[in-house]
């Protein structure tokens, strides 16, 4: 695609660096969703173990807490997959466009270069031609 200097390039390439940053947004809020909910899990632990009362009738704020922020982040767990399921379509689609523009600018072929001009002779000045007469071979 670098090889390629035209506008159609230019665009196409600044549609999939969008698109790629835009995946890569995707994947740090899926990572930073997930260790929310981890770390909701590791605070029901927590609770389980060193909570006197966890396993009473009522339940104590911090567990209530911690079921929240866990149910908060596997909810936009599930929503970030999908969003980034949706991003990586429109990056393969992209992938797919620039596969097709350059396999579309490969069978066009380069275009002819112009036809070289031919001397008849070789023109050699008095030192070459020198040369040439003294050299054996």
């Amino acid at each position: 695609m670098h090889s390629h200097d035209c506008e159609e390039c230019h665009q196409l390439w600044v549609r999939i660096a969008s698109a790629e940053r835009d995946e890569r947004c995707i994947r740090s809020a899926i990572t930073l969703a997930f260790l929310v909910g981890l770390f909701s899990i590791l605070g029901l632990a927590y609770s389980a173990v060193f909570l006197s009362d966890f396993f009473q009738n009522s339940t104590p704020v911090t567990v209530k807490a911690f079921e929240a922020i866990f149910v908060a982040s596997g909810i936009s767990l599930l929503a970030f997959l999908g969003l980034w399921s949706w991003y990586r379509g429109i990056c393969n689609a992209l992938y797919n466009q620039s596969r097709e523009f350059i396999i579309s600018r490969q069978t066009a072929g380069p275009k002819p270069l112009p036809a070289a001009v031919v001397t008849a002779a070789p023109v050699l000045t008095a030192q070459q031609a020198e040369f040439a007469a003294t050299s054996p071979g």
